[in-house]
């Protein structure tokens, strides 16, 4: 117990005795009874102390508790904050540029006939414009002979670096169309960029939409987003 919980009690137990001296001289209550009375007294003021010692350290070792949590999250922010930064200083980032191409006249009849059909291919590079090599970079492309669809291997490209024109095909998310590129980054890490491929009906022809890119898990089947 502190120090002024003492005296607290030291000085009720004085007055509570001064009160049954006066109890027992009037006859109100025996000797026994008023022992009796400062025993219980003592004890419940006691265990009194004691439960708001025992509250007061409970409220302090949630503080402590919560002054540790909350050091542990801003150790694992600033962990997360150093692994972004240096993820970041090899970031590959894979641009989808279309190559000019003017609409097919089957292309223009499908629009003509209200069909709005999308070409099954577009030209297309993929460019690094990144700051770190794409590794393992592959996108879809339409195979003639059996008249599917299958990836295609570009492999790695380093920074500033472009592929072959190539006849990519686009890929169906929802009721969507996107151009789409998968690779890693030098940690190991699925990144995927795409293009939203939507029909200009004016222009019969279609628009190329800005570059969206994420890290994820990519399964092998490419997942949607």
């Amino acid at each position: 117990m502190r120090r002024n919980e003492i005296i607290v009690l030291c000085v009720a137990v004085f007055a509570l005795a001064i009160a049954l001296i006066v109890l027992t001289l009037l006859d109100v209550i025996n000797t026994a009874q008023g022992i009796e009375i400062i025993i219980t007294s003592v004890l419940v003021l006691v265990t009194v102390g004691y439960v708001r010692r025992t509250a007061e350290i409970a409220d302090a070792t949630r503080e402590q508790a919560e002054a540790t949590r909350r050091q542990a999250d801003a150790s694992v922010k600033m962990v997360e904050e150093m692994a972004n930064t240096r993820y970041d200083a090899f970031r590959p980032i894979v641009d989808i540029v279309e190559m000019p191409m003017e609409p097919t006249e089957q292309v223009k009849k499908a629009f003509d006939a209200g069909d709005g059909n999308f070409p099954e291919e577009l030209p297309c590079v993929l460019r690094n414009v990144g700051i770190g090599p794409a590794i393992g970079v592959s996108s879809f492309i339409i195979v003639p002979s059996n008249s599917g669809q299958r990836p295609w291997d570009f492999g790695t490209i380093a920074v500033e670096e472009k592929t072959a024109e190539m006849r990519l095909s686009p890929q169906q998310t929802g009721d969507r169309m996107f151009l789409v590129a998968y690779y890693k980054d030098v940690y190991g890490r699925d990144v995927e960029s795409r293009r939203e491929v939507t029909l200009d009906k004016e222009r019969h022809s279609w628009n190329i939409h800005p570059l969206e890119t994420q890290v994820r898990k990519i399964t092998k089947e490419g997942a949607q987003w």
